[in-house]
């Protein structure tokens, strides 16, 4: 896919984008518009009970993270960057409008969080804006800093709802590597979400 003339061109698009040049920003955005509002779909869906959140405005405050005039002005590496970036700034959101959210629910004070449901459903990548969910993303943080490569899959497997296949493509590793540092992912955060609890 490295080699593919679109991928080349949405690179550097990407990179242009990330350099600001607003122009380079919107055709990219649109090129992958759709991609990135099934991302968000998928995180909003279990939660949308209440419609506190809607998966066009996670899109855009994610256009606004990453190319809005208070964006740190970078460029990708390549895909893999650009998406890890981007599934970075969708955890950190979602994180922080859970927490908005449970600040308002519970008159701005903080309660401990069960991290029950959180220790049996990692592998549910539609699950999102739960105090559970944003536990698990500062277990995924934590991670990180374990093992950078095995965050980086779990970001893609478990926020981004990305198949295996696709986090193969994106991360240009084999798919069954990307299993095998899934399979740890879980565990290492199932056993993180039980100690915490």
């Amino acid at each position: 896919m490295a080699s593919d003339a679109p991928t080349e061109e949405l690179t550097l698009l990407l990179n242009a984008a990330g350099s600001g040049d607003a122009q380079a920003a919107a055709t990219a955005w649109t090129r992958i518009y759709g991609e990135v509002h099934g991302m968000a779909e998928r995180a909003c869906r279990a939660e949308n009970r209440q419609a506190t959140l809607q998966p066009t405005l996670v899109v855009h405050e994610l256009f606004l993270r990453l190319f809005g005039s208070a964006a740190p002005r970078a460029g990708w590496d390549d895909r893999r960057h650009f998406w890890g970036s981007l599934t970075r700034a969708m955890s950190q959101f979602l994180i922080d409008h859970a927490r908005a959210e449970n600040a308002k629910r519970r008159g701005g004070g903080r309660a401990r969080i069960d991290l029950e449901i959180v220790a049996g459903e990692c592998a549910d990548p539609t699950v999102a804006l739960s105090d559970e969910v944003a536990a698990a993303l500062e277990a995924l943080d934590r991670l990180e800093r374990e093992s950078p490569e095995t965050a980086q899959v779990a970001r893609l497997r478990f926020l981004s709802g990305f198949s295996v296949e696709q986090t193969s493509e994106i991360l240009g590793i084999a798919p069954r590597t990307v299993s095998k540092r899934w399979t740890f992912a879980q565990a290492w955060l199932r056993r993180a979400l039980d100690e915490a609890a």
